[in-house]
């Protein structure tokens, strides 16, 4: 928790008050977490067409029950009495993510980063609040979200297309970038996607993710898997997509990578 940073709101980011705890950047706080931790946006770098927010987040609240055992949801169900725990993950979260806005996510193990993204990329729902969405959405969650374990590289690739719309003469086209951009072999990709090591996955989810030219590109923790170069590969793919205006929201624990997108 930076210094300065007790309180819940949003941190307005000036000339003057570009130096702080972070080294350099100035951030601002939207909305608190669970406990003590907290989620950090840093300033944007704006390279938008003027159009309205592609994300709106108002009152966002996400509280998850938690039961000590198994057997105890069936109790609760029968006896209509509680025994759970609740587990607050995301409480009075409000901000707006602009066309062409990058917005890098911070905070520690807990925090509420992934939770986050989740309900921006619609994979689950708050508690209470809403969230508004425009344009075609890419997420990268967590690994091996959208994939089925079973099936090969190549038919994982054209699932994805087929879950994005992609057909006919654009369906080719989609997986020849994709495959072109992972580097994996042929042998790798007509084996099951099961067998693959966590970097080889990362490599084909986000080749995947990124040959839509997506409107908003929403990336969890997705940047630190793999080896160096392409790490620095997909770093200069969404660097690319910031430049021809994409709207970007991602967490990293990499701060590296949060002031270079950021």
């Amino acid at each position: 928790e930076p210094r300065g940073m007790h309180g819940v709101g949003a941190a307005g980011c000036g000339a003057g008050d570009a130096h702080d705890a972070w080294g350099g950047v100035c951030p601002g706080v939207l909305g608190a977490l669970a406990g003590r931790w907290w989620v950090v946006v840093f300033p944007l770098d704006e390279v938008g067409t003027g159009r309205g927010a592609l994300i709106r987040f108002e009152g966002i609240e996400k509280i998850y029950p938690v039961y000590a055992r198994p057997q105890d949801r069936l109790w609760e169900w029968l006896l209509r009495k509680p025994r759970h725990r609740l587990h607050v993950a995301l409480t009075g979260v409000d901000f707006d993510v602009k066309s062409g806005e990058t917005f890098g996510l911070i905070g520690e193990n807990g925090a509420g980063k992934s939770t986050l993204l989740k309900i921006a990329a619609g994979t689950i729902r708050p508690t209470k609040g809403q969230v508004f969405r425009e344009g075609r959405v890419a997420a990268l969650l967590e690994l091996g979200a959208g994939f089925h374990p079973e099936e090969s590289g190549l038919d994982n690739i054209r699932f994805m297309a087929a879950l994005h719309g992609v057909q006919g003469e654009a369906l080719e086209a989609f997986v020849a970038q994709t495959i072109e951009f992972s580097e994996l072999s042929s042998e790798a990709l007509a084996r099951p996607v099961k067998t693959y090591s966590s970097g080889m996955f990362m490599r084909l989810a986000f080749a995947a993710a990124t040959a839509i030219d997506p409107e908003v590109l929403i990336v969890d923790e997705a940047l630190s898997v793999g080896d160096l170069h392409f790490q620095k590969k997909s770093l200069n793919r969404i660097l690319g997509l910031r430049e021809r205006g994409t709207t970007i929201l991602f967490c990293s624990h990499n701060l590296y990578q949060v002031r270079s997108l950021c």
